[in-house]
C-alpha cells in the first residue's frame, strides 16, 4: 500500500477533525512506530491516539474508507512483530489507560486497553486481589497487548493464561461494528444466531466453523497448558477444554462462575494479535493475592539437569518454576542494576531453578519448601538449595528473571541471542528431551542460544545466536525456523507458548495445524475482517521469518565522526568506527523504560507516556537518522531537537535498561552535532558558563539577588530561564574566600590528604554544604586541599558545548592528576560534578590520566563513612531521634549508588533514613529552568508528595538531598529546604570541645 504525500496530508486531516485524540503523520513519528521488541521493521502510515471509543470507531471509519490497514497497539513490548504494520497505528497507551471500575465483592475490573500490568495490579492490592497472568513485561506491558497476545507469565502452571481471566471485551470491527462479547447462555445463543445483523452474522459464521472443522480441531490442537498460535477454535469446544490441563486457579474460577462454560465471543479475539478488531475495553476477572510466598534457587551443573528435574518439582505444586542459564547470571552481575540480585549464588552455574511456592499460609509454604528438599535430595547434577531469606532477596530474585530477556541481548558481538523461535512449548515432562534436540539443531549450524523460561509448563525461551545483518546467519535462522517447526510437530506441542505469531511464526500455522484448520483461521479472519484491514500478515499469512527486518543484510552503516570516545561501544557491537551508532543499536526495544511506576528512567516519559520522550524513542531516532532512514539532515533537524530537548540527562537508562543504553552520552553527542550546524542562543551560552555567572553573581551580592527578582518576562525571552522558576541566591561570603581565611582543626592532616572539589554550584550560592564537609574532614584527622578548578565541565557537556567542554576537561585532569599520582582521594559533595569526573571525563579525554583521576574521584559523605567503618578514621556523631526521607542524585543512582549516603547518615544514633523512590526529582540542572512545567509534573510524580507527607508528620527529621539541583526543586515545589547530608552530619557532629 502506498499512499501519495497528499493522501497522507488529506488522511491526516480528516483524522483531527474526526477525532478528539492525537493525529501525527511527520516521518519521525513513522519510524518510532517501525520497530517494537522484536526484529521487525515496518514504517506505519501514521498514528492516531485515541481518547475514547468513539476516536477508535472514527481512526477505524476513516481508514476504511480510504482502504488503509488498522494496527491496535500499545507500549510495543512484542516479542514476534505483531505490532508493526504498514498500517494506521492505533496508540493505545497514551490516553485509554484507566482502571474504570473494580468490583471487589465479585472480584472482577473493567478497564481501557492502554492499562499497564503494574498499574492494574497496584489498584488492585488494597483489596487483596491480582491480576492472573504475571509477565515479565509487567511494568509496561498494556492488558490491550496481553489480551492480543493472549499472555501468561511465570506463574501460569498455576494461575492460566490472559484467556482465563477475560470475562468480556468490547471490540470495534473493520466494518466500525461495536461488538460486547461476553458469556451467551444456550438460549441466548439461540436468539443471538437468527439476529439478522452483523452480529448475529458473526455469531452463525463462527458457530459454523467450529462445528465444520470439529474433528480437525480435537486432532490438532495440542494437549498443553501454553498454546497461542492460530486462533482459539479450541476454546468453543467443551470437551477440548475438558481434556487441556488446567491450573489451580483456573479451575477455582471455573466453580465460581458456572457460565465460563458458556458460549464467550471474546475467547476468538484474544491472542487474535489484532488481525480481528480492536479492543477498546475489559471486564477482567481479579483472583485472590496469595498471603505467602517463598522462593528458593536451585543451582545445577546442566540445563538438562535442571529439566529432568522438572517433573519431580512439580509434584510438589509449585506457583512457578522458572530456568535461567548462565548467560543471564554472567550478564546480572556485570549490569548496575542487576548485579546484586544474584550476589548469594555461588560460581556460576550452568542452570538455575527459581521455585516459588504460594499459599494463604506461612506454614503450608514453608511445609512445600521441604518437600521439595526432601524429593530432590542426591538428584544427580543438583550443587545447591538456596531459600531466599527475606521478601527484598525474593523481589530481587524476581526482578533478575523479569530483565532475563533484555539482558540476554546485551552480550557482546555481532551475533545476538534472537527472538525467532524462542517460545516453544511441549508437555513438561519431554522437555529436557525436547531441549537437547534442540541443542543439536543450533549444534548443526555452528551457533549457541541462551536458554530462559517458564520450565513448569514446558515452555522454554530458547534464542539461538544469530547476525541478521549476513546472509549466512539468515540462511541459518530459516534453517533453525523450519527445524524447530518439525521438532515441535514431533514433540506434539506448539510453537508459541505465549509470544504469539507474529512476523516470525505466522508461516508455520500451515505446517502446524495442516491445510484445513489454517483455512478455517482464514475463514475466522474474513468473517471478522472481510477487507483484510486489520494488522494485516499474521496468524492467517505466510510471510518468511527473514522479510522485514529491522537489520538486514543492507542495512547500512555510519561511520560518524564524534566528539567522545566511542570505541566501547563499537568493540562491544563488533563494529569498528560505528560506535556512535553502535550505542543507539544498543537498544533492542524491549521498552523497560516506559515503566512509570518505579525507579529513574525514563522521566519524561514518565510524565508524558509520549514514545518518543523514552529511552527507546529517542535511541530509535538517532539510529533512524544516522543510517538515512530518515530524511537528508535529520540528525541536526529541529524534528531531532524536539525528540532530545527533554531528556534530563539523568542516567537512569544506563543503569535501569538492561543493556544499558546512555541517552545521555548520547544527547551530548547529538548536542555537539547539532551545534556544528546551528549557533548556540544567548540563554545556553550563558548557563553553559555557569562557573563566569556564579563568580560574578556571588561577587556582586546582595545586588545581584534583588536583579533576579524582577524582569522575569525579560530574562526568559533573553536567556529561555522560566519566569516562574526563582533563581538560586548568591552569597557573597562564598565558599572559597571562607576557605582561604580558615584555621584547620588542630590533628587536621593525621590522617593524610584529600582534595575537594569546591563546585562551582555550591561554592557560590550555598557555601555551608562544603564548609560541612571541610569540618567533617578536618574532624576526621583529614588535611583538604581545594581542587581549586574554574569549572568541572558539567553545564558545557549538557549544553553540548564540546570544544569548551574538553578544552576544559584536559585543563582540569591535569590540575587532578597531580593528586591521583599521589593517590590522593578527590572527594566532592555535588554529585553531578564529582561524577562528571568518572562518567564523562573518559569519553570526552580518553588518557592513563583522565583513568586515574576517575579512580580517586568519590563522593565525600560515602567515602567518609568507609573510612569511619574501617575504623581508619573517627568521628563521634549525637544522637537524634526520628527520620531523615533521603531523595537520592539521579545520576548518583544511576553510577554509584545510595548506599554511601544511606552509611553516612546511619552514623548518626537513634536517625533512621527512609530512601523515597522518587526517580529523578524533574530540575536536573538546568533542565528546570527551561521547562518548568515538564519539570514541575515530574516533581509531582512522587517526590513532592512525599516530601509533603513527611513534613507534616510529628517527631520526623529533615529532608536530605545531596544534588544541588534536587534541593532547590524541593524547595521551590515544596516550600520546605532540605539539607545536603554532610549538613546534617557536621550539625550532629561532636568537635573535641565537646567533651
Amino acid at each position: 500500500m502506498v499512499l501519495t504525500e497528499a493522501g497522507l496530508n488529506d488522511l491526516a486531516r480528516v483524522l483531527r477533525e474526526r477525532i478528539a485524540g492525537e493525529v501525527r503523520f511527520d516521518e519521525m513519528t513513522r519510524g518510532l512506530y517501525s520497530t517494537d521488541a522484536s526484529i521487525y521493521q515496518i514504517s506505519p502510515v501514521g498514528v492516531v491516539f485515541p481518547r475514547n471509543r468513539d476516536d477508535v470507531i472514527a481512526a477505524v471509519d476513516t481508514a476504511r474508507e480510504r482502504g488503509i490497514p488498522v494496527l491496535p497497539r500499545g507500549s510495543g513490548t512484542s516479542l514476534s512483530g505483531q505490532t508493526v504494520a504498514s498500517a494506521l497505528v492505533l496508540d493505545f497507551s497514551r490516553f485509554m489507560n484507566r482502571v474504570l471500575e473494580i468490583d471487589p465483592q465479585r472480584r472482577l475490573v473493567r478497564i481501557e486497553p492502554g492499562v499497564v500490568l503494574d498499574q492494574l495490579n497496584t489498584a488492585l492490592k488494597p483489596h487483596g486481589l491480582q491480576f492472573g497472568p504475571d509477565v515479565a513485561t509487567s511494568s509496561r506491558a498494556n492488558l490491550g497487548g496481553m489480551i492480543g497476545n493472549n499472555s501468561a507469565g511465570s506463574r501460569s502452571v498455576r494461575q492460566g493464561k490472559v484467556i482465563d481471566h477475560v470475562r468480556e471485551l468490547e471490540i470495534v470491527l473493520s466494518d466500525g461494528t461495536s461488538l460486547n462479547c461476553k458469556p451467551v447462555s444456550a438460549e441466548s445463543l439461540q436468539k443471538s444466531l437468527s439476529h439478522p445483523g452483523r452480529e448475529g452474522e458473526v455469531f452463525r459464521g463462527l458457530s459454523d466453523i467450529v462445528a465444520r472443522n470439529r474433528k480437525e480441531i480435537l486432532a490438532k490442537y495440542p494437549r498443553i497448558l501454553r498454546r497461542v498460535s492460530g486462533y482459539n477454535l479450541d476454546a468453543f469446544l467443551p470437551e477440548l477444554y475438558r481434556q487441556m490441563p488446567q491450573p489451580a486457579v483456573v479451575r477455582d474460577l471455573d466453580r465460581e462462575w458456572p457460565d465460563r462454560a458458556d458460549f464467550n465471543l471474546a475467547r476468538i479475539f484474544v491472542g487474535a494479535e489484532g488481525t480481528l478488531g480492536a479492543v477498546t475495553g475489559a471486564l477482567l476477572h481479579a483472583v485472590p493475592l496469595p498471603r505467602e510466598r517463598g522462593v528458593v534457587l536451585l543451582e545445577f551443573r546442566t540445563i538438562d539437569a535442571a529439566l529432568e528435574a522438572t517433573p519431580r518439582i512439580l509434584e510438589c505444586e509449585p506457583s512457578a518454576v522458572e530456568l535461567l542459564d548462565r548467560n543471564i547470571v554472567e550478564l546480572s552481575r556485570q549490569n548496575l542494576k542487576y548485579r546484586k540480585s544474584l550476589e548469594f549464588v555461588s560460581g556460576t552455574p550452568e542452570a538455575l531453578l527459581i521455585v516459588e511456592f504460594s499459599a494463604d499460609s506461612e506454614v503450608v509454604v514453608r511445609d512445600s519448601l521441604q518437600l521439595l528438599e526432601q524429593k530432590l535430595k542426591g538428584w544427580p547434577g543438583l550443587d545447591r538449595f538456596l531459600p531466599a531469606t527475606s521478601a527484598e532477596q525474593r523481589e530481587q530474585i524476581w526482578n533478575c528473571r523479569k530483565a532475563g530477556a533484555p539482558l540476554l541481548l546485551s552480550i557482546p558481538g555481532a551475533r545476538k541471542p534472537i527472538a525467532f523461535v524462542e517460545d516453544t512449548a511441549v508437555d513438561p515432562s519431554r522437555l529436557a528431551a525436547f531441549t537437547r534436540r534442540f541443542r543439536s539443531i543450533l549444534s548443526k549450524h555452528g551457533i549457541t542460544g541462551a536458554y530462559y523460561g517458564h520450565a513448569s509448563v514446558g515452555c522454554l525461551h530458547i534464542r539461538p545466536m544469530v547476525d541478521t545483518k549476513t546472509a549466512g546467519d539468515l540462511s541459518i535462522l530459516k534453517a533453525v525456523s523450519d527445524e524447530v517447526a518439525e521438532l515441535v510437530h514431533e514433540f506434539g506441542g506448539a510453537m508459541t507458548g505465549e509470544h504469539g505469531d507474529g512476523l516470525a511464526r505466522s508461516y508455520h500455522n500451515l505446517r502446524l495445524f495442516g491445510p484445513q484448520l489454517f483455512e478455517a483461521f482464514q475463514q475466522v479472519k474474513r468473517l471478522m475482517d472481510p477487507l483484510n484491514l486489520m494488522n494485516p500478515g499474521k496468524v492467517t499469512e505466510t510471510p518468511s521469518p527473514t522479510e522485514n527486518l529491522r537489520y538486514g543484510v543492507n542495512y547500512p552503516g555510519a561511520h560518524v565522526e564524534t566528539f567522545q570516545d566511542f570505541t566501547r561501544e563499537a568493540s562491544f557491537a563488533g563494529a569498528p568506527g560505528q560506535g556512535f551508532l553502535a550505542a543507539a543499536e544498543a537498544c533492542n526495544g524491549s521498552a523497560v523504560c516506559r515503566k512509570t511506576a518505579t525507579g529513574t528512567m525514563c522521566p519524561s516519559f514518565m510524565v508524558t507516556l509520549d514514545e518518543e520522550q523514552s529511552t527507546r524513542g529517542r535511541a530509535n531516532a538517532l539510529r533512524l537518522a544516522l543510517t538515512g532512514q530518515l530524511e537528508p539532515g535529520a540528525l541536526t533537524s529541529q524534528r531531532m531537537w524536539d525528540v532530545m530537548e527533554n531528556c534530563l540527562m539523568c542516567k537512569g537508562c544506563k543503569a535501569e535498561c538492561p543493556s544499558n543504553v546512555d541517552v545521555a552520552k548520547l544527547k551530548v553527542e547529538f548536542l555537539g552535532h547539532y551545534y556544528t550546524a546551528h549557533t548556540p542562543s544567548l540563554g545556553t551560552r550563558m548557563l553553559a558558563n555557569t562557573g563566569w555567572i556564579n563568580r560574578i553573581g556571588s561577587a556582586l551580592a546582595p545586588i545581584s539577588n534583588w536583579l533576579g527578582l524582577v524582569g522575569g518576562g525579560l530574562r526568559e525571552w533573553l536567556t529561555g530561564i522560566d519566569r516562574r522558576r526563582p533563581l538560586p541566591r548568591f552569597v557573597r561570603q562564598n565558599f572559597a574566600r571562607w576557605f582561604d581565611r580558615h584555621q584547620p582543626a588542630n590533628g587536621a592532616g593525621t590522617r593524610g590528604r584529600v582534595v575537594l572539589l569546591d563546585d562551582c554550584l555550591t561554592s557560590y550560592c550555598e557555601p555551608g554544604v562544603n564548609r560541612s564537609a571541610v569540618e567533617l574532614l578536618e574532624a576526621a584527622g583529614y588535611q583538604v586541599e581545594r581542587a581549586n578548578l574554574w569549572c568541572c565541565g558539567r553545564p558545557f557537556i549538557s549544553k553540548g558545548l564540546l570544544d569548551q567542554a574538553k578544552s576544559l576537561v584536559r585543563r582540569n585532569v591535569a590540575i587532578l592528576d597531580e593528586y591521583a599520582r599521589e593517590n590522593i582521594p578527590i572527594l566532592g559533595v555535588e554529585p553531578s560534578c564529582l561524577l562528571t569526573l568518572v562518567d564523562e571525563y573518559p569519553d570526552l579525554f580518553p588518557s592513563e590520566a583522565t583513568q586515574r583521576v576517575r579512580q580517586q574521584a568519590q563522593l565525600l559523605d560515602g567515602w567518609l563513612a568507609s573510612r569511619v567503618k574501617s575504623g581508619e578514621a573517627r568521628l563521634e556523631f549525637q544522637s537524634r531521634e526520628g527520620q531523615v526521607l533521603l531523595h537520592g542524585h539521579c545520576q548518583q543512582k544511576a553510577l554509584v549508588g545510595t548506599g554511601g549516603t544511606r552509611q553516612a547518615l546511619g552514623l548518626i544514633p537513634g536517625l533512621s533514613v527512609k530512601e523515597v523512590d522518587s526517580g529523578c526529582c524533574g530540575m536536573a540542572g538546568s533542565f528546570g529552568y527551561e521547562h518548568y512545567d515538564v519539570s514541575q509534573q515530574i516533581g509531582e510524580r512522587v517526590l513532592f508528595p512525599a516530601v509533603r507527607a513527611h513534613a507534616s508528620q510529628t517527631g520526623t527529621g529533615p529532608v536530605c538531598a545531596p544534588g544541588f539541583s534536587c534541593r532547590h526543586q524541593v524547595l521551590d515545589g515544596t516550600g520546605q529546604r532540605p539539607l545536603h547530608p554532610v549538613e546534617l552530619l557536621r550539625e550532629q557532629l561532636v568537635k573535641p570541645e565537646d567533651h
